[in-house]
């Protein structure tokens, strides 16, 4: 095993942060843009989300925002010390920060010395003022915060979207101007592996046993971990960079920034990876967060190998085992189960060697005429069902469009006329029939042209 350390740039998204007091409304704005539920919002002040991120698009600019909400905050000295905590955050990651305040509230509600602290910052600031739900209000609370020197300033509401699109303007605008795409370094050719899973499964472990050396410090105590490590190895002729990232915390309603930022870090792991590694303890129940974690990787649609630790401890039957894990995570149908231990280097070579078939499937382009003899296959075995107030449904074509991750494109009359049951079917015939084992494949429905 060889460290080489030539390198290729990989681009990813700039990144915007939102940020602020409890309770001015900084997860509604995040589901708002994000025209879902992407966060769990409540009236009280540190209510935990499921998210604290989303990849999004305005005006053809791509980038990535970030809700710094889910702390919970009690005196005002511990108020100050966790919006610092955000502020250095925000230093770390964000090319544009988004500074919410409550309109309702007034100008008297912001805290001066984050203030001062804000304006000290080299990063581009742009002041919300939040929930001016009214429009005859809203003109006269906005114009009080001019007051603060921040500019430039919006005035918006999170709930009925009222002035978001001009915020969302100067944001694309400004990252368009003034921000490039960052790149990370990774090695010609090579295929990024991240290491995921809750706190304390053997992340760290199973990373050292694949280089043959310390290079993280273990403990039993979750959450050693706080940031991802790169690390670029050789293992016979293939390239590798291992992502070695921090555990993701359990959900709870007091959370320290730093817990939210090594959460935020995995997910940026998981992001940049090819394949990733899901961790599970083997000797504990699997949990709502081993569920939650899976469903980020498949939701990226990344190579996911699914690994069961610490099997020199497991009492049972392997089978039960692997019966399980698989009750567990039904979505993942497609990807391998290793049970491993990451203390003896048992089943570790399994592990390794799914790695490049995994990836070299997520490279492969298929022939139009052998997608096309699946879809007739699978049309012919079960075709699309009339839903309720839906036009008939037809399928017209299938092609492949894109590669890491394998993407189709299904051209029917109308696509609001196919289930997401169907849709799932169709995926999985691409998976088995085309031999896409270990990676999701995205596909994406075209209606006619209307012309």
């Amino acid at each position: 095993m060889e460290i080489d350390n030539c390198k290729l740039k990989i681009m990813t998204l700039p990144i915007v942060a939102i940020v602020g007091q409890p309770n001015v409304g900084k997860s509604t704005l995040l589901n708002k843009i994000g025209g879902d539920r992407f966060a769990v919002t409540s009236t009280l002040a540190g209510t935990t989300r499921d998210r604290q991120y989303l990849d999004t698009s305005w005006n053809g600019v791509d980038f990535t925002l970030v809700d710094t909400a889910g702390l919970s905050f009690g005196e005002k000295d511990e108020l100050t010390m966790a919006l610092v905590e955000q502020i250095e955050m925000a230093l770390v990651e964000a090319d544009l920060i988004l500074l919410v305040t409550d309109g309702k509230l007034g100008v008297e509600s912001v805290d001066r010395k984050t203030l001062l602290k804000f304006r000290k910052l080299k990063k581009p600031l742009v002041l919300v003022v939040n929930k001016l739900d009214s429009p005859k209000l809203g003109p006269e609370q906005l114009l009080a915060f001019q007051s603060l020197g921040i500019k430039p300033f919006f005035g918006i509401s999170s709930v009925t979207g009222r002035g978001i699109g001009d915020l969302l303007d100067h944001v694309a605008n400004y990252l368009k101007k003034h921000v490039s795409a960052k790149a990370d370094q990774r090695e010609a050719g090579e295929i990024a592996v991240s290491i995921v899973g809750k706190p304390n499964v053997g992340k760290s472990s199973l990373f050292n046993k694949i280089l043959g050396q310390k290079r993280v410090v273990v403990s039993s105590l979750p959450g050693t971990t706080r940031t991802a490590i790169d690390t670029h190895i050789k293992i016979g002729e293939t390239n590798f960079t291992f992502i070695d990232t921090a555990g993701l915390k359990k959900k709870a309603h007091r959370q320290t920034a730093p817990d939210l930022y090594s959460g935020f870090q995995t997910f940026k792991a998981i992001r940049r990876s090819d394949v990733a590694l899901f961790l599970v303890d083997a000797t504990e129940p699997i949990t709502v967060q081993d569920q939650h974690i899976a469903q980020e990787i498949f939701a990226m649609n990344k190579g996911v190998i699914l690994v069961a630790n610490k099997i020199d401890r497991f009492g049972g039957r392997e089978k039960d085992l692997r019966n399980y894990i698989s009750l567990h995570f039904p979505f993942l149908w497609f990807s391998p189960l290793f049970l491993v231990s990451a203390t003896t280097g048992a089943g570790l070579e399994n592990i390794l060697a799914a790695i490049k078939p995994i990836h070299e499937g997520r490279q492969k382009i298929i022939e139009q005429e052998q997608i096309t003899k699946l879809l007739n296959k699978t049309l012919k075995a079960n075709s699309p069902k009339i839903l309720r107030d839906q036009k008939i449904p037809k399928v017209l074509g299938l092609k492949q469009t894109g590669t890491n991750p394998p993407t189709f494109e299904l051209f029917v009359n109308y696509p609001a006329a196919i289930s997401t049951q169907y849709r799932k079917y169709l995926q999985k015939a691409i998976i088995k029939e085309l031999n896409f084992w270990g990676t999701p494949v995205s596909l994406k429905l075209k209606g006619k042209d209307k012309s």
